[in-house]
């Protein structure tokens, strides 16, 4: 999706920073900076997931309304 090519290019630099650097100082740009980073690009693919499929779902709706506005129906 939108963000996943985003997430695996910072889990790719997360690690390539991980296998280079190995200090304290090191691991706490990792999880100080890094891991909530993808932290938050994770919730990002998680949001834009769900609004796709919500968006799916309205233009099911909306479809479903507009044949049955042209077939002259009502079955309400």
């Amino acid at each position: 999706m939108m963000f996943d090519d985003v997430l695996g290019m910072s889990r790719y630099c997360t690690d390539e920073f991980c296998n280079s650097v190995r200090d304290e100082f090191g691991a706490s740009i990792v999880a100080d900076v890094l891991e909530p980073i993808q932290n938050e690009i994770s919730s990002l693919c998680a949001f834009n997931e769900e609004f796709q499929q919500n968006a799916t779902n309205v233009n099911q709706v909306l479809q479903e309304a507009q044949s049955l506005q042209m077939g002259g129906g009502s079955s309400l």
